[in-house]
């Protein structure tokens, strides 16, 4: 899916801490709740409606004051089309060196402070606000991995470089280096990282079940993620030492519990080894951390800034199906009810059917058809009569019920989450768990309680 656009204040800043996508950041304070309408209301501006994604017109660039870059993710055209998982990681280390690029912006005087080069991923589609757009694709040849790489101005069309470029398969950072030195060379950037070595693995084939993994990794489904912790145990019986696979595999079995699963033994075993008490500790992505401030935004009545951070975490995980799920929350109680239903269709989508339902519930509920929302939740809760339940199962449920006006039913779905859970507290403050309020407002508070 395409990039939604942002204001120009979301900036690429950082890496996460699984190296494999770029970061976008809100730069500057956090508004406050409420400024937006007021400021309407003095003329100064239009107030969008809450949780509405902002619209920005394309940025004219003069002369050579290049400072933003989109970049689609590589396609793969290898014969044997088993080469997504390399397209992915050659295009997120190109994006990750070009962030680190130095650049000195047009009519600036030589010995100014230089700014950092702005970078966009997205999974297809255009941009609407960067001044330069990159495509690829990758062919792998054996041990051998090569790429056709264009850059075009966005405001012209104009080719700025294409070209192709090859190295091992244990050199693809090498390989991402050179494809992002062609670019800054012709803005007049430099890099700033080191310079880009061969990997650490002992094979390649051990680096493409990392990379296989780490792939799998950036989705949020049961399967996905199951699937990617099996890549990192297969990469861990090749290389017992390997720290690296050892780590992510952890973080993956640490995110299963997180998202949940379909209550396999896999899970079970996790959980008996004590990891659900560590979930809260795991080492997140961007767009997963995203998720979580925008979730304690949520309960604290804070929709509009909610929903600025779940639309940044969905531009950086197009995959995150929490992200969608709150959006969804959101939109339905503000009473846009065509988007919560897109939303919520989206989190079905992505292998969350459970959590769709039980958002279309809440729409429907919120659209004034009582009975056919009584009706759906009943279904619902009949499939998951009896056992325990991962924590946003129970939630999603428990929240389907509240909204119809089955208090004890919710209660019942959260004393199925495992009392280990530390997430558990949360609930207490969740605005969708109490009593439903058929005139909803957004709370207005003067700063954010940490």
């Amino acid at each position: 899916m395409a990039l939604v656009d942002r204001p120009a204040a979301m900036t690429a800043v950082r890496r996460p801490a699984f190296g494999l996508a770029a970061c976008l950041l809100l730069a500057g304070a956090r508004p406050v709740a409420g400024q937006g309408a007021a400021a309407a209301r003095q003329g100064r501006v239009a107030a969008p409606p809450v949780c509405a994604t902002a619209t920005v017109a394309s940025r004219a660039t003069g002369g050579t004051d290049i400072t933003s870059v989109g970049i689609s993710y590589f396609a793969g055209r290898s014969r044997d089309r088993d080469d997504a998982h390399l397209a992915s990681a050659l295009t997120t280390e190109i994006a990750h060196q070009l962030l680190s690029a130095r650049i000195r912006r047009a009519g600036a005087a030589r010995g100014q402070p230089q700014g950092l080069l702005t970078v966009k991923l997205s999974d297809g589609g255009g941009f609407a606000d960067v001044d330069l757009s990159m495509t690829g694709s990758v062919f792998r040849e054996d041990t051998v991995l090569e790429t056709s790489v264009r850059v075009n101005r966005t405001s012209d069309g104009r080719l700025l470089w294409a070209g192709t470029r090859s190295r091992a398969i244990l050199e693809l950072p090498v390989l991402a280096r050179l494809v992002s030195e062609e670019i800054v060379a012709r803005i007049g950037a430099q890099l700033t990282t080191l310079p880009a070595h061969r990997v650490p693995e002992k094979s390649s084939e051990i680096y493409e079940l990392i990379l296989r993994g780490i792939y799998h990794h950036s989705r949020y489904s049961p399967e996905d993620l199951a699937t990617a912790i099996d890549y990192f145990d297969q990469a861990v019986r090749l290389d017992p030492s390997s720290v690296r696979a050892r780590n992510l595999r952890e973080t993956a079995q640490l995110r299963l519990l997180a998202w949940g699963g379909r209550g396999g033994a896999l899970e079970t075993r996790l959980i008996s080894i004590g990891m659900l008490r560590r979930m809260l500790d795991r080492d997140r992505d961007e767009a997963e951390r995203l998720v979580d401030e925008a979730d304690g935004e949520l309960r604290d009545g804070q929709y509009e800034h909610a929903c600025t951070l779940l639309n940044a975490a969905i531009d950086n995980g197009a995959h995150s199906a929490p992200a969608y799920a709150l959006r969804s929350l959101i939109r339905a109680r503000m009473g846009q009810a065509r988007e919560a239903f897109a939303d919520a269709e989206t989190v079905t989508q992505l292998g969350r059917p459970l959590w769709g339902n039980a958002l279309r519930v809440l729409t429907l509920r919120r659209m004034g058809d009582i009975n056919g929302a009584r009706r759906e939740v009943r279904r619902l809760a009949n499939t998951r009569r009896s056992g325990t339940l991962a924590f946003w199962d129970a939630r999603m449920l428990a929240i389907a019920l509240a909204q119809t006006g089955d208090a004890a039913g919710a209660q019942a779905m959260i004393a199925r989450i495992d009392p280990r859970d530390p997430r558990l507290a949360w609930l207490g403050a969740d605005p969708f768990l109490q009593p439903l309020n058929p005139t909803p407002t957004p709370a207005v508070r003067p700063t954010r309680r940490q």
